[in-house]
């Protein structure tokens, strides 16, 4: 549980922080064609950051509960009010479904999945760097093949989408939450590389960098597969949640 709590906060504080780079690039960077692609960058993160980390801060304050067992639940210790806290940020500034409807809808089908797909090829490249480095190989590897298979998937859901508007809805949610879990992995390689960088040069800190290895190798071993359900759910087509109609719910 605390290993699930620290790899998802650190990675998610990852996610943030790359998006506010783009909106800080938005305002300042000197070239107009600069601030347009940060625009259009920020625009992309924008509903993956609002809808997965209040998804998560949820799910952490639930774990926080959880380690605390039967004393997590009472006052005195302040887990549970976090809780109750934390929920309420999967409905501000419209639920995170709608977010993940901005995604599909206005952010992937907008451009086509063009800025998308260049955040991806981004991505792969930065990683593909690593994998000549013998002591990032072995992280590096898992995390290009799942950026392969989003590229993939995002062609999918672009034609299935094309082809039933109802995919729009039906695909939103879990797209969303593969893309980010996609994201996070892809964060934790280069945090890695920047810890393995500086044990080779002799840090004075290892145990702070050798606990960022350790976390990543968490991440991507126990906390990534995650990624798989979402993918297998989206495939599973609109028609399904289509199928029941209305008056069934009564039973």
């Amino acid at each position: 549980m605390l290993l699930t709590q620290k790899t998802l906060v650190e990675g998610c504080r990852m996610l943030a922080s790359c998006c506010a780079r783009q909106l800080d690039l938005e305002h300042g960077h000197p070239d107009a064609d600069g601030r347009r692609a940060a625009t259009r960058r920020a625009a992309l993160l924008i509903p993956i950051v609002k809808a997965f980390l209040t998804d998560v801060g949820q799910e952490v304050a639930s774990l926080g509960v959880q380690v605390y067992g039967g004393h997590g639940f009472i006052r005195e210790w302040g887990m549970e009010q976090l809780m109750r806290d934390s929920r309420i940020t999967q409905i501000y500034e419209g639920t995170n479904g709608i977010q993940a409807l901005d995604l599909v809808r206005r952010k992937l089908l907008g451009d086509q999945g063009g800025e998308l797909l260049a955040l991806q090829g981004e991505l792969a490249v930065a990683s593909e760097a690593l994998q000549g480095r013998a002591a990032l190989a072995p992280l590096a590897e898992p995390v290009l093949q799942r950026l392969e298979e989003w590229r993939q998937l995002t062609g999918q859901v672009l034609e299935a989408c094309a082809r039933d508007p109802q995919e729009i809805g039906a695909t939103s949610v879990d797209f969303l939450q593969y893309s980010a879990y996609v994201l996070l992995a892809a964060l934790w390689l280069q945090a890695a590389a920047r810890a393995q960088e500086a044990l080779d040069g002799g840090s004075g800190e290892g145990d702070f960098y050798r606990a960022k290895l350790r976390s990543a190798d968490f991440y991507l071993r126990r906390i990534l597969p995650r990624a798989s359900m979402h993918r297998e759910a989206l495939l599973g087509g609109a028609d399904c949640l289509m199928a029941l109609p209305e008056e069934h719910f009564s039973f």
